[in-house]
């Protein structure tokens, strides 16, 4: 099971040191990155999933080829879907010097999705991957800064990054850098070997003799506007909001000295209702996290592994949030909610501080057993090392 720490070391010193300000580089970090997306599965992707767009791009020389280039209307499941990917028109732009982007690929790989939701739980926010299949003597972007911060896993072949050291603060969507002057670093990825790339620092990715596919890792970093906006709407549908403004004539003239009252009043009730509990809400509630709260749940029922082993640890993206009662209690997690037993929901809560033993959970026996059952068969947790 790969984790952050695999890949950028010492987690600590990579949050205090290296997150948003310095690029690192660490050579043969990864052993073994077949195991995480080897070549056998990039071609099933692209060639045998029956691929639709935007699942894929095309891009070369810095443009984007249009879509039309490269799917052909299909009949598949006779729906007549006109927007499949023809692996052989990809291939053939591919041949032709193109560079195939596949985005939020993780969803389609297992062991890389699994790799996406390890990091998230270091990280606490979401994490998604892109893979980029490069041929020889190729370019696909000019001079560029991302949004995200980003860990590249070279996966195959090498490829060529020059990173310059003058940080774009704060890129949105990311930026063209035209003319990547400045201070630089280049690096020399090989085969296991990754590299940490912060947000808004421009780079230039190049192949040369070699072909290539890397990975991605990139992490959608939830920023403080996308959590007020969340809580101010919450606010903003309460019935005091919904009053209408004042008719008449002057309209604007008349309301601007209530406007300072009414934004007074809105930040005194976003603060009242940024509580813990509601932050957790806002920020776990994403589909980014929830995506990979039931992954494998049929397989699991499928194969009777609701039964506890020894050990049982909270599935990786899963955030549950545990409102206690009396009797019962309420686990929210994955835009679901759940209403448990109480010992369940303790269970539940401990498992936040990492994997138990099943014979922990109760001084019962039984019940032990039927809470870790209960905790698996909601998804919630699975038998520790069933990833491995």
């Amino acid at each position: 099971m790969v984790r952050l720490s695999d890949l950028v070391g010492d987690t600590e010193e990579f949050l205090t040191e290296r997150l948003g300000k310095k690029a690192l580089f660490r050579g043969g970090a990864v052993a073994e990155p077949g195991e995480i997306a080897s070549v056998g599965d990039i071609d099933r992707v692209i060639t045998g999933s029956v691929l639709r767009t935007p699942g894929i791009r095309v891009v070369k020389g810095g443009n984007v080829v249009p879509p039309d280039r490269y799917t052909s209307p299909s009949t598949y499941g006779y729906a007549g879907l006109g927007d499949v990917i023809d692996p052989a028109k990809v291939v053939q732009h591919y041949r032709g010097g193109a560079t195939l982007v596949l985005g939020t690929v993780n969803l389609l790989l297992p062991r890389l999705n699994e790799l996406c939701k390890n990091v998230e739980m270091d990280l606490g926010h979401p994490v998604d991957a892109n893979v980029y299949v490069a041929p020889p003597d190729a370019q696909a972007f000019d001079v560029h800064c991302d949004a995200q911060d980003i860990i590249v896993i070279q996966v195959h072949g090498d490829k060529n990054w020059t990173l310059f050291d003058d940080i774009v603060a704060d890129p949105g969507g990311g930026k063209v850098v035209p003319d990547g002057k400045g201070a630089s670093s280049s690096y020399e990825l090989r085969t296991g070997d990754v590299l940490y790339v912060p947000r808004g620092m421009p780079h230039l990715v190049r192949t040369a003799t070699s072909a290539s596919i890397h990975v991605t890792i990139s992490v959608n970093t939830l920023t403080w506007a996308d959590l007020l906006k969340d809580v101010v709407a919450g606010v903003l549908r309460s019935d005091e909001y919904a009053a209408p403004l004042p008719m008449g004539a002057g309209l604007a003239e008349r309301i601007e000295p209530l406007v300072k009252r009414y934004a007074d009043r809105l930040a005194a009730d976003v603060t009242a209702a940024a509580t813990a509990d509601s932050v957790h809400r806002t920020i776990y509630r994403r589909p980014a996290y929830g995506e990979g709260h039931q992954a494998g749940l049929l397989r699991s029922a499928l194969i009777g592994g609701d039964a506890p082993s020894d050990r049982i640890v909270l599935r990786p993206g899963t955030w549950p949030l545990i409102t206690t009662g009396a009797d019962t209690c309420l686990i929210e997690a994955g835009g679901r909610r759940y209403r448990v037993p109480a010992a369940v929901a303790r269970a539940c809560s401990l498992l936040g501080y990492g994997p138990m033993s099943v014979a922990d959970l109760s001084a019962d026996p039984e019940e032990a057993a039927e809470i870790a059952a209960t905790l698996i068969g909601l998804g919630l947790a699975e038998q520790a090392g069933s990833r491995s």
